[in-house]
């Protein structure tokens, strides 16, 4: 049987599921287990007109899946190669219900961001030919050398201020490498940059349609690119492959969220990662789903090698069964780390031991991602200045995202000129910066939290695409000291591998050298002050353990934290034989330069303060 276009209909291969390329014929493979029939029409891009409608019956069905292939003949088709299929496109129909194929990987219909596609056809288009990869080879980089950034593709250039051609999409991250390396960045984390419905169904208090800023959808298409992500958005999936491959050439890897909504296939989901990877060369994702499939994912031979980030690995998989891995791929993210810091940072009670335990975690079997702030809460420069959430915006008369941050505003609610308060809020984002990055998990930053970006106390901007939630640029020209802080703890991480230990310290002397890998303190040396209202802590890192180099072993290093609103007197270890103490970094001043401390047994830590000295 031949269709209009002269193609000759054939049953199909059930799997590969979607739409796959072989000699002379395309393969169509869809699951419909609740219809006995459907149809497969095809279009013509250009002009929007049906060329086709092909019956599928049970014929055409294996099990649940209808599977058709279609051949050409040079000679008697106007189809005689893959390229032609650039102009057509296709949708599946089940009686008067129009079908999008959940495994397309290009969707025409949601070209323009935050465009109501209720009513618009969507159609899926063709996989493009054979992308012209020219990486210098995958990076692999470890998690305990990762500094991950996270950022909306989106709202991280959309601003007139980002300066860049091509205004939130992929290429507009591209042309903001230079600056992710300037700041230290070595990967890059996309919130969900795959197809979803920007169209969140009524809810709330006012029961209004709202825009899905964020991305985070029952409503989506996993394979595909965001085409409303691209300059041009029929070229999304080049324009995709681009930037990761501009990515990669500049020594950065680029992970993925992956938000599944309950209820997704598994064999989907473990598609769906095989096809970002072999396809776009993704470097490892963040997941969101049930246990069984983020399970499945991490026993995937296919996915050995690529990170594996999700809420906890405790009882979903390991590689007990099997011995470690040379490659540790799978990671922890959660908010634990966060929660204890902000409550720390604010000098709330009963948090020393627990952040002391926060501080080591690297366990053998998988990694730890810090974070302290996330897309859903407040940014940092919010969390520093607001004690409440202020969602007026999202209209629903403030009562929706989180009620508690675990925040402080420092003295007054909001923007200030107050010296003492703008001084105190600077002060409470380096101790944060400071426990993030020298934490031994792999730290995670928030884009703009680099330069005091604020959402004016909006801690659940979902439905905020606008200046609300936009990076705004600009702000750095008076925020340089935030972008410079971060730049020179993220360079101390680099140049110490004291602060990102292969293996999680085990906080004692197994090299005989005379001083644990790690240990923790109090106002007074190998004492540790783990009491309700205790809000100092000295943690000793011993450089013994580690190579800086190929010849030398790493510095030592005592931290002392002060999160009192009073001085505290702390009395210090000794410094390794041969060596006196330094100053090396101190968070009551904007700057640091290394001195030579004068009194080597006692130093007056200043209240909510963080004081790092090194021994040399």
């Amino acid at each position: 049987m031949k269709s209009k276009i002269g193609l000759r209909i054939k049953k199909g291969e059930p799997y590969p599921f979607g739409v796959s390329f072989c000699k002379n014929s395309v393969n169509f493979s869809l699951s419909l287990p609740e219809f006995a029939a459907c149809c497969l029409n095809l279009y013509r891009l250009s002009t929007g007109e049906c060329l086709d409608t092909i019956y599928l019956d049970k014929e055409y069905k294996t099990g649940h899946v209808f599977a058709v292939r279609l051949e050409w003949n040079r000679q008697k088709c106007s189809i005689t190669n893959v390229s032609d299929f650039s102009d057509l496109a296709f949708e599946y129909q089940a009686g008067e219900k129009a079908i999008t194929d959940p495994y397309t990987f290009l969707l025409y219909g949601r070209d323009q961001y935050g465009l109501n596609s209720r009513d618009t056809k969507l159609l899926s288009g063709f996989p493009e030919e054979d992308y012209p990869w020219k990486e210098e080879g995958r990076c692999s980089i470890s998690y305990t050398q990762l500094i991950i950034y996270k950022l909306h593709v989106r709202g991280f250039t959309i601003h007139p201020s980002s300066e860049v051609k091509h205004k939130g999409t992929f290429l507009g991250i591209s042309e903001k490498i230079p600056y992710l390396k300037e700041l230290g960045i070595n990967s890059i984390l996309l919130m969900p940059a795959y197809e979803y419905n920007e169209t969140l169904t009524a809810r709330g208090i006012g029961g209004k349609e709202k825009l899905n800023y964020w991305g985070y959808s029952e409503d989506n298409l996993y394979f595909a690119p965001k085409a409303s992500y691209a300059f041009r958005p029929h070229q999304v999936m080049k324009e995709f492959k681009d930037m990761v491959q501009a990515i990669h050439n500049n020594g950065m890897e680029v992970f993925m969220e992956m938000n599944f909504a309950p209820g997704t296939n598994s064999v989907l989901i473990q598609e769906c990662l095989r096809h970002w990877v072999r396809q776009y060369h993704i470097d490892g994702f963040r997941l969101v789903g049930d246990g069984q499939s983020v399970a499945l994912a991490a026993a995937d031979p296919l996915l050995g090698n690529i990170k594996l980030m999700t809420e906890s690995w405790e009882g979903r998989y390991s590689y007990e069964a099997y011995k470690l891995p040379v490659f540790k791929n799978l990671s922890e993210y959660n908010q634990g780390f966060s929660v204890t810091v902000k409550r720390f940072l604010r000098s709330e009670e009963g948090q020393v031991e627990e952040f002391s335990k926060r501080f080591l975690k690297n366990p053998e079997q998988w990694g730890v991602v810090n974070y302290i702030t996330n897309h859903d809460g407040f940014t940092l420069m919010d969390l520093v200045s607001y004690d409440i959430r202020h969602n007026e915006a999202n209209g629903e008369k403030n009562l929706d995202g989180m009620e508690y941050n675990y925040s402080w505003n420092c003295g007054k609610e909001g923007v200030t000129k107050n010296k003492k308060i703008v001084a105190l809020r600077r002060k409470q984002i380096r101790n944060a910066l400071t426990l993030l990055f020298l934490s031994q998990g792999t730290p995670l930053i928030l884009a703009g939290d680099e330069f005091g970006n604020s959402q004016q106390g909006n801690n659940n901007a979902y439905c905020q695409d606008n200046d609300l939630s936009w990076l705004d640029w600009d702000i750095l020209k008076n925020t340089e000291d935030i972008f410079h802080t971060v730049q020179k703890l993220i360079q101390i991480r680099k140049e110490h591998p004291v602060f990102r230990m292969e293996q999680q310290p085990r906080c004692i002397d197994y090299m005989s050298c005379g001083f644990s890998d790690v240990s923790f303190h109090g106002v007074v040396p190998w004492v540790p002050d783990y009491s309700f209202y205790s809000r100092v802590l000295g943690i000793h890192l011993a450089g013994h353990y580690v190579m800086r180099n190929r010849q030398d072993k790493d510095n030592c290093f005592y931290i002392a934290i002060n999160f009192h609103w009073e001085v505290q007197s702390f009395k210090l270890p000794p410094s390794a034989p041969g060596t006196k103490w330094y100053i090396y970094w101190n968070t009551e001043e904007e700057q640091t330069l290394t001195m030579l401390l004068e009194n080597q047994g006692i130093y007056q830590v200043p209240s909510r303060t963080v004081i790092i000295f090194i021994s040399k």
